[in-house]
């Protein structure tokens, strides 16, 4: 089985503490041969000030007298660091080293991070550098009866960073969430191993979101009624959570038409919202066109009318004009009269309906944002549409929602997604 080049990143000091000079150097030197030899690694990677390269040359004694060779450039290299106590000056060059290693190599290595030598500012900052890109990181410990780790006892520590890494995740998870980016939340939360963490209810909450997203709304209420709500991850968007059930509940389950419609209505508006804050402007007015269809569409089946399907009978039973009328039959196709948007509208006013009032206010305006909407990209143009065309276009959508029933202000803050608070 072909294995990864074993690849070593040791920090190099000066000695031990209570031996300086040459005495120091050699103990030095005993302690980083003990930890390569554990290893055993194809390559080391030594980062050493001027003063500290004095102990790589005590290693290679070490090696000759065990009949070995340690040779420059083939089993070792030396990085120079000068600015031992800068953090960032040593978290650049550590760096530096594993883009080399990962990216800019032929081979294919594992890196194993020795913090152990060295100042306190580089063992930190190479600490810290293997934690953000996911090295192994070791220690070495041993008898400390003297104060310091004494020759012959030396012990590897490999620093179980699972903990760390998991909670990383789930910030990682929780930013991606609010970004409505679910199947990327979906593929973080499978690297979680922490059992405390409770992944399947997050999972199952951004499948939740992520077919609502869709208008999945049967497959969003599924999801969502598996989430425990109890759990520790939800607790600053319990609330939001609890309200978005109850819609997605209303939508799948209620047995008034006309409350599950609204709710569906508000969902969609709440959607092409959201697609505008992602700046997908285009996306969000298709959003919004349907919208301003639906909401004629609710108020027709009030009166027992389906756009899809005009029953003239009672039109005429509604006292809508005979001119009116004559001109639906002569659209009839397939033995169908079919209404768009425009003539929902119209006839609405002739029912001397609210909503058919305020599009006759409004007729200019809205049959301008319809021709913006016509000519987008996204539907029968090549033009791209903008902020100031999505919010005028979603001023009136609210508004003709409003009119459509008192409880929308309601229906749209219970379809709005809920947001994890990231400060």
């Amino acid at each position: 089985m072909k294995r990864k080049e074993l690849v070593l990143f040791m920090i190099v000091g000066t000695g031990i503490n209570s031996n300086p000079g040459e005495i120091g150097f050699k103990l030095l030197a005993k302690k980083l041969y003990s930890t390569i030899t554990k290893i055993y690694p194809n390559y080391v990677v030594f980062f050493a000030s001027s003063k500290s390269k004095q102990t790589i040359n005590y290693i290679g004694e070490l090696f000759a007298e065990e009949g070995d060779e340690f040779v420059d450039g083939q089993d070792y290299q030396i990085v120079p660091v000068e600015a031992i106590d800068d953090f960032s000056a040593c978290f650049e060059i550590f760096e530096s080293k594993i883009w080399e290693f990962d990216y800019l190599n032929d081979k294919d290595c594992k890196i194993i991070m020795d913090y152990t030598s060295g100042t306190k500012t580089m063992s930190a900052a190479m600490a810290c550098c293997g934690l953000f890109y996911s090295k192994d990181i070791i220690s070495v410990g041993g008898d400390r009866s003297t104060g310091e780790v004494s020759v012959g006892t030396e012990v590897i520590n490999y620093q179980n960073l699972y903990k760390i890494y998991d909670k990383f995740a789930l910030l990682k998870t929780r930013y991606n969430f609010n970004a409505k980016r679910y199947k990327t939340c979906i593929d973080i939360l499978n690297y979680i191993v922490d059992l405390n963490i409770h992944k399947d209810s997050f999972s199952n909450l951004c499948k939740s979101y992520y077919a609502w997203d869709n208008m999945d709304f049967e497959g969003a209420y599924d999801y969502l009624k598996k989430v425990d709500l109890k759990q520790m991850e939800f607790v600053d968007i319990k609330e939001d959570l609890k309200k978005n059930l109850k819609a997605l509940g209303t939508i799948v389950n209620s047995r008034s038409v006309n409350l599950k419609n609204c709710y569906i209505l508000a969902s969609l508006i709440n959607n092409s919202i959201g697609k505008a804050e992602e700046y997908r402007y285009d996306d969000a007015i298709a959003r919004l066109y349907r919208s301003l269809e639906l909401a004629a569409q609710i108020r027709l089946t009030s009166y027992n009318i389906k756009s899809s399907d005009v029953d003239v009978s009672i039109l005429s039973d509604n006292n809508v004009s005979d001119e009116f009328i004559e001109e639906l039959k002569r659209t009839k196709e397939d033995g169908k009269i079919r209404m768009g948007l425009v003539k929902d509208y119209l006839l609405l006013n002739e029912l001397n309906d609210d909503l058919g009032k305020y599009y006759m206010e409004n007729e200019k305006k809205i049959k301008n944002m319809t021709i913006k909407r016509n000519n987008s990209i996204l539907a029968h143009g090549l033009e791209s549409r903008s902020k100031e065309d999505f919010e005028e276009f979603l001023e009136v959508v609210i508004d003709m929602a409003r009119k459509l029933d008192k409880g929308m202000n309601k229906f749209l803050k219970e379809t709005k997604f809920a947001k994890f608070d990231l400060s």
